[in-house]
């Protein structure tokens, strides 16, 4: 299901950035959940730094989008079949780019350097609005 769909797989680290970097450049759009493709509820995020590096390494923008829901459901402690006695109201806020390249600098680690630097800043824009 999984290839049918045509998603990258993760795992398949050789294969991931110029897989990666090829889609971007037929002008396809990618989503990467940075955290992993669940968060643990009440925990602060710990994000993977395969974001950025594609960003940085790609040369592209990214863009922040935030996925709320009214119930708990679907995080790493919760299972499918749980459903939530009220019907969920789904929130999806998008925020404007970030463009990758600006935390690039002109130097041999540039680019780790900068994917470190890409990740630390959509940590802090991945929090919610409401903890800040």
């Amino acid at each position: 299901m999984i290839r049918a769909a045509d998603y990258l797989i993760n795992s398949e680290a050789d294969t991931l950035l110029p897989d990666s970097q090829q889609r971007l450049a037929r002008g396809e759009t990618i989503l990467i959940f940075p955290e992993g493709t669940r968060t643990r509820y009440g925990e602060s995020l710990k994000l993977q730094r395969g974001a950025a590096n594609i960003a940085v390494r790609a040369g592209c923008d990214l863009r922040v989008i935030h996925i709320t829901c009214t119930q708990r459901m679907l995080d790493k402690q919760s299972r499918w079949y749980q459903i939530p006695p009220v019907k969920p109201l789904f929130t999806v806020r998008v925020a404007s780019r970030i463009d990758s390249q600006s935390f690039c600098e002109n130097h041999e680690d540039a680019q780790p350097l900068a994917a470190r630097r890409l990740t630390r800043h959509l940590e802090q824009a991945l929090v919610p609005e409401n903890k800040l």
